[in-house]
């Protein structure tokens, strides 16, 4: 079986100006990808936190709760620091 090497052509290194430019960032992100998401996250664990149940459960969704909610912060400080680094001096 003779194929080519990934990211080559034809078994031949592919000339700069053949390779693909660098890909941007994807515009959309995952809903847990973003402070929005994972406050959201946290609150649909914390109201089924207060269903019936038994305790277990209750302290596993209030935990996964406490833990989406300081996902959430950590997003939007690194946010808030990018958007600082890359503002217009």
């Amino acid at each position: 079986m003779s194929s080519a090497p990934f990211g080559t052509e034809d078994g031949m290194t592919a000339a700069p100006s053949k390779m693909a430019a660098p890909q941007p960032l994807r515009a959309g992100k995952r809903a847990e990808d973003t402070g929005a998401g994972c406050r959201a996250n946290a609150a649909a664990d914390l109201a089924r936190a207060h269903a019936p149940g038994g305790d277990y459960m209750r302290e596993r969704l209030e935990q996964s709760a406490a833990v989406w909610a300081e996902r959430a912060s950590l997003l939007e400080r690194l946010e808030d620091k990018f958007n600082r680094r890359t503002l217009p001096a």
